[in-house]
């Protein structure tokens, strides 16, 4: 298992860079002030219509807490914020909210509401506070879904007796990163680059792993002697290592298609995969590299690091682009996408332009896989059995889908958010993916 990057934090002074700030507002009468004064006006209304004084003294305590009602101006701006801490993190981890009211008021009530795919882990939803102090309300919020967006909306009611106002305070957005799936670099190209890395390659080097026998040579150590079969044939044997060579991989991800639920989308589930992917690979000393299929073409050159993560994130917060355009992948650089890199496609294998990516890379004599990101099912009503006829017409042309590709040489494996990517790698554990034209 590869346990996934940590998210950076912002500088000490960047989380409070959305300090209070003055902001207007419009006062109103508040409703205790509007009761009594509608009082008032009936009591008037009645005494003169009825010409009974009598019922004015009936009407007095009304009209002495109007009198009494305080008066003056009020502030025409309020000292406000909100801010979230941190302003980076990954999938289902917390997010702490802190709204402040420093202009002194009678009563102030705080109301959060979570944006969607958040749900409120700590402290309720309204908080009040009084007694004219600077007020302060707190919340935990856990976001659910990858991207960069507002998390919550806190609406502010402040009164001070006799009038009420109301402002509406939002966060700076914050960017919430894919939580990678765990996963191991086991897909491995079958020519891999003639730089040192972690995979074991097939020809002999400077590895740990055991790669064959062969004759003792002048300068072999004696610590590589096989003494059995030495002391067997009469002649001295050295053992051999495997070499250990690095790998380039290249990410696809298909954004043409984006079915299912919120939050487990084909394409949220196509980001998250590609997040495990490059965790595992960088951690690995890899390059990794990402093109993204979609409405606009961009594309990550490979490179190794930490940094190289949250630059692949950072460009799939843009993926969501509905578009009719077709990719050309012969705009995509050399560097890009490099002869012997090995690249795995995230695709629901839907849309006929991510099918012609396919083609075009295989027969460029690409190192090619396909992981298939689709884990529902069209709907079919039992009481129409020619809906129950046309789910399984989908099925046969899936499954003719998938053959065709084999066929062509290219490995689909099948993959959902209810298991970890090692599991959906498990059919080609062991095997070289191996460029065919």
């Amino acid at each position: 298992m590869t346990q996934a990057p940590v998210a950076q934090e912002p500088a000490p002074g960047e989380a409070q860079a959305a300090s209070a700030a003055r902001r207007p507002v419009t006062w109103q009468a508040a409703p205790r002030l509007r009761r009594l004064a509608t009082t008032a006006v009936v009591v008037v209304i009645a005494a003169v219509l009825t010409r009974h004084a009598s019922l004015l003294l009936a009407g007095a305590p009304v009209l002495a807490a109007l009198a009494v009602a305080r008066r003056g101006t009020r502030p025409g701006e309020l000292d406000a914020a909100v801010t979230a801490v941190p302003s980076r993190c990954f999938e289902g981890e917390d997010v702490e909210v802190i709204a402040t009211l420093t202009t002194p008021v009678d009563e102030a009530t705080f109301r959060i509401e979570p944006g969607p795919a958040v749900e409120l882990s700590e402290g309720p939803a309204t908080q009040v506070a009084v007694a004219g102090q600077p007020a302060r309300a707190q919340w935990v919020l856990r976001p659910h879904a990858w991207g960069r967006h507002v998390i919550c909306t806190v609406t502010v009611e402040c009164t001070d007796g006799v009038g009420d106002t109301s402002l509406a305070l939002r966060p700076e957005p914050i960017e919430v990163f894919p939580h990678p799936p765990p996963t191991r670099a086991t897909l491995l190209p079958a020519d891999l680059l003639r730089r040192i890395g972690e995979h074991t390659a097939a020809t002999p080097g400077a590895g740990i792993e055991f790669f064959g026998i062969r004759g003792y040579q002048p300068g072999d150590r004696l610590r590589d002697l096989n003494w059995a079969v030495t002391s067997r044939l009469g002649q001295p044997y050295v053992n051999q290592r495997a070499a250990l060579r690095a790998a380039d991989l290249v990410i696809m991800v298909d954004a043409f298609s984006d079915v299912g639920p919120p939050g487990e989308t084909t394409l949220d589930l196509a980001v998250r995969g590609a997040a495990g992917l490059a965790t595992a690979y960088l951690r690995t000393g890899d390059r990794v590299g990402v093109v993204v299929l979609g409405g606009v073409l961009n594309w990550l050159a490979p490179s190794p690091g930490n940094r190289q993560f949250f630059r692949i994130v950072e460009m799939a917060f843009g993926v969501r682009f509905p578009s009719e355009a077709t990719p050309d992948l012969d705009r995509v650089p050399r560097t890009a996408l490099p002869p012997r890199a090995l690249v795995v496609l995230f695709s629901p294998l839907l849309d006929r332009r991510a099918l012609n990516a396919v083609t075009d890379l295989r027969q460029r004599g690409v190192s090619l896989v396909i992981v298939d990101v689709l884990a529902y099912e069209p709907p079919a009503e039992r009481r129409l059995p020619a809906t129950q006829l046309a789910v399984r017409l989908w099925r046969l042309d899936r499954g003719a889908l998938r053959a065709s590709l084999a066929g062509l040489g290219v490995p689909v494996l099948s993959w959902d958010s209810r298991t970890g990517l090692e599991g959906a790698q498990a059919p080609l554990r062991g095997r070289r993916v191996r460029a065919v034209r």
